[in-house]
């Protein structure tokens, strides 16, 4: 055990204990293994690194799958036979895999005949991202939790997931397996890894007072390992300019905070968004942060009826509500629409010019049931959009007195929401009263 530990620590720090937990079950090849065990823990706190050095190291017969590569059972019991069999796609194979798993009964006799000639060797499948299962046959995971037991082979399957034990269990209920928890990483423990990414042009101390000033800013919202290193190596480009142009000096803490401060607060807003180091320096809203509003909208990913929702609710904003009988009605495209005679000693501000106006969610529904070209049932799933859209900042709930007929406003820009209408084929401006008037 010390042997491992000397040779997982030199690559993987602070995770000791885990280490000696894992070994006293994994590690006795003279012992019975267990049949399952369960892994959770926060996101990148190690799970999957040090199973993955572990099993290396003890030299087992393993295979690690990731659940959300491999999003149906057949994919996924091809790749372990495969995997587990050193079975490699080729041109002698034609690239094809001698495994047909249909069904869990096959995986099991196909992983007997993989057992046959060294019955009493162990093999250990890896399950990553597992929590991706819950969304699979409801019968796979209680099955593969006593894959020992079903197959008659000396196997182990471990399980690594981001959420606890309690999420999976089901009414019919399962094997426990054995569970080992991967506890957050500690603040110092955090800066003890961080320090590992040190810049070698600077001195221990100042870049440990950097950390300090980073993670008294970060630590409290992202525990993301990854990330947080991510976002220091970042942010210390900025940090170190001062001293770059000469305006203060490596022991000038109090200027070197007070340049880097603003920085740091505006770039915790943009967390996971990985916006360039440019971004960062010349501009400081998030709509900004992106290079273009084309790359703005598309980021957000939204599902294809969430973005006619949106259009919608651009359209019940900038729209006189008076205006959408004539903008909406399905016959509309057969009657010509007239220009309005507008006195020119009397100049009409342009609905887009003034600012989003509040509308209630009937006429955004309304509207979206106009604008779609199929006929759409308007249930939970899709209203569901609506929330998050808020919560995504494209939508504002107005005032919350009223329950029955809450009130939003759009808060996205004409030129946002024509790129989101390409995406879908459709043309905002057509539907705007300000541009037909």
């Amino acid at each position: 055990m010390e042997k491992c530990l000397k040779t997982l620590s030199s690559t993987i720090v602070r995770r000791e204990s885990i280490i000696t937990q894992l070994y006293s079950l994994l590690g006795m090849q003279d012992e019975s293994l267990p049949q399952s065990i369960f892994i959770f823990g926060h996101i990148a706190t190690g799970k999957s690194l040090i199973i993955e050095s572990l099993l290396k190291y003890l030299k087992y017969n393993h295979s690690i799958v990731n659940c959300i590569e491999h999003n149906n059972t057949r994919h996924m019991f091809d790749y372990i036979l495969m995997d587990l069999s050193s079975t490699r796609l080729d041109t002698s194979n034609n690239f094809k895999s001698s495994y047909k798993c249909e069904n869990l009964m096959d995986f099991i006799d196909n992983l007997q005949l993989l057992a046959k000639d060294e019955p009493n060797k162990p093999m250990l499948i890896v399950f990553d991202k597992c929590d991706r299962m819950r969304d699979m046959d409801s019968n796979l995971l209680p099955a593969l939790l006593r894959l020992r037991e079903l197959s008659r082979v000396n196997v182990t399957t471990l399980f690594i997931s981001d959420v606890v034990w309690e999420k999976y269990r089901i009414k019919m209920g399962m094997f426990e397996p054995i569970k080992i928890h991967f506890s957050q990483y500690t603040k110092d423990e955090v800066a003890h890894i961080l320090y590992l990414h040190k810049p070698k042009d600077y001195s221990e101390a100042f870049y440990k007072n950097y950390l300090n000033l980073f993670l008294s800013v970060f630590f409290r919202f992202c525990r993301d390992i990854n990330e947080l290193r991510y976002m220091a190596q970042l942010n210390f480009v900025k940090y170190v300019e001062p001293i770059k142009s000469g305006q203060c000096d490596e022991n000038d803490v109090g200027a070197l905070w007070k340049n880097i401060a603003s920085v740091l607060k505006a770039n915790l807003e943009v967390i996971y968004l990985r916006v360039s180091t440019e971004d960062f320096q010349e501009r400081t809203e998030l709509s900004q942060q992106i290079e273009s509003t084309t790359k703005l909208a598309l980021s957000f990913e939204l599902p294809f009826y969430a973005k006619f929702m949106l259009i919608a609710a651009y359209l019940a904003s900038y729209n006189p509500a008076k205006e959408d009988k004539r903008l909406f009605l399905k016959r509309s495209s057969k009657i010509k629409k007239k220009k309005r005679a507008i006195p020119v000693s009397k100049p009409i501000a342009m609905n887009t010019h003034v600012g989003p106006r509040t509308f209630p969610l009937d006429r955004m529904l309304a509207i979206f049931c106009a604008i779609i070209e199929e006929k759409v049932d308007l249930n939970a799933n899709l209203l569901a959009q609506i929330p998050t859209m808020c919560q995504l900042g494209l939508l504002s709930l107005i005032g919350d007195n009223n329950l029955d007929e809450p009130k939003f406003k759009c808060c996205v820009n004409l030129d946002f929401v024509t790129i989101i209408g390409k995406t879908v084929g459709f043309s905002v401006k057509n539907y705007l009263y300000d541009f037909i008037r």
